[in-house]
């Protein structure tokens, strides 16, 4: 499955490689794992099953034969992992077995409404409190913390985890190919007025609330386009949504598309801006994608979306549909305040050079390494 977690963990693996360390990754099979290859860095594959939830989104199981030894070998300094689920679990029990550090960084809030619609909890806000109670009981057991944002360093303090050990090191934001235009074709019907979306199908992106916003958009702007590329377990749904609001015309669903494929693609240069009205990112690098790429960006002020955009765009309360209409027919309006804001994304996004954040990732593994011998 291709999301931000996975684009980051790729992003800082093939810059350690670049300069000389060893990467061992492990992961959920994959179809698509045979198709990587990178110097420096090696994938371990263990089987998974699909969550119920969500088809897409591998579980693995609680005993992976070989890994222990496959680990013993490799011997790392460190053990930094990005689930809070069982491979995560597995990462703690091999950390401890073998006495290596353990690093997780705190990618998902497991404990948000949004997450507890996926499973059709949101009711219940017994499992909102049972979901941090976890949260914090997982990365108990890790020697340091990694929040992506100011947001989610503080939404960990203020549910138990000490503060002193927790370091925000934000996602990098990737790198655009030039030259290479793969998706044209793809899209035959685009205009000058074109809402630009990149994610999950799921309910925890609110992208109901994208599509209300996009019907509003359409009574004054009639050619409006709003491009979602992605796929999740709510595609049917938000498709039907689509034609219940009669705007099937105005939205055109692209599907999964590769990270490679997307970055090397035309898409942002065709579209005018990107909007989200997600409400459960801890940073959000899909909205760093469409800011290297100079575009726009409209989101809610909330969390790590609230966080990322400035003064790039625009920031509405979060479930408010009209707000995001009047900020996107503002910015489609206006051929000058839409250049001016897509230059201040391209100024604000220099912030999470892969280069910089992997000079504070390796003093982060040195600090927690360097702690892990003194008290052997």
């Amino acid at each position: 499955m291709i999301n931000g977690i996975v684009t980051s963990i790729t992003a800082y693996s093939k810059e350690l490689a670049d300069r000389g360390h060893e990467v061992l990754i492990v992961v959920p099979d994959n179809p698509g794992l045979s198709e990587f290859h990178y110097p420096g860095i090696e994938i371990f594959s263990i089987k998974g099953f699909p969550a119920f939830f969500y088809p897409d989104f591998k579980i693995t199981f609680a005993f992976t034969p070989g890994l222990i030894k496959r680990i013993r070998t490799f011997q790392p300094d460190i053990i930094h992992f990005h689930t809070q689920f069982i491979l995560g679990w597995q990462a703690i029990v091999l950390g401890k077995i073998l006495s290596i550090p353990r690093i997780g960084t705190f990618h998902t809030y497991i404990a948000d409404e949004g997450y507890l619609k996926v499973i059709g909890m949101e009711n219940f806000k017994i499992f909102g409190e049972i979901g941090w109670k976890y949260n914090n009981f997982f990365y108990e057991h890790c020697e340091r913390v990694i929040a992506p944002s100011i947001n989610a360093k503080k939404e960990l303090s203020e549910h138990g985890i000490p503060v002193e050990k927790i370091d925000i090191l934000p996602n990098p934001a990737p790198v655009q190919s030039c030259g290479v235009h793969i998706l044209t074709s793809f899209l035959p019907a685009l205009t000058t007025n074109t809402i630009l979306y990149i994610g999950r199908i799921s309910k925890e992106k609110s992208l109901t609330v994208c599509l209300d916003a996009i019907y509003i958009i359409s009574r004054e702007i009639p050619d409006v386009r709003f491009v979602i590329v992605g796929s999740g377990p709510d595609e049917v749904e938000i498709k039907q949504y689509t034609k219940d609001l009669d705007i099937e015309a105005n939205v055109i669903f692209l599907g999964a598309i590769s990270h490679d494929v997307l970055m090397q693609s035309d898409i942002f240069e065709k579209s005018q801006l990107f909007l989200t009205a997600s409400k459960t990112e801890t940073q959000g690098i899909t909205l760093l994608e469409a800011m290297s790429s100079g575009l726009p960006t409209v989101g809610v002020d909330i969390k790590g979306v609230g966080e990322i955009i400035e003064d790039n765009g625009y920031k509405a309360r979060p479930g408010n549909s009209g707000e995001l209409a009047l900020y996107c027919i503002r910015i489609l309006k206006d051929d000058i305040l839409r250049k001016k804001l897509g230059e201040r994304s391209r100024e604000i996004v220099k912030k999470y050079d892969i280069k910089k954040l992997t000079d504070d990732l390796e003093n982060i593994y040195q600090q927690t390494i360097q702690n892990g011998l003194r008290k052997k």
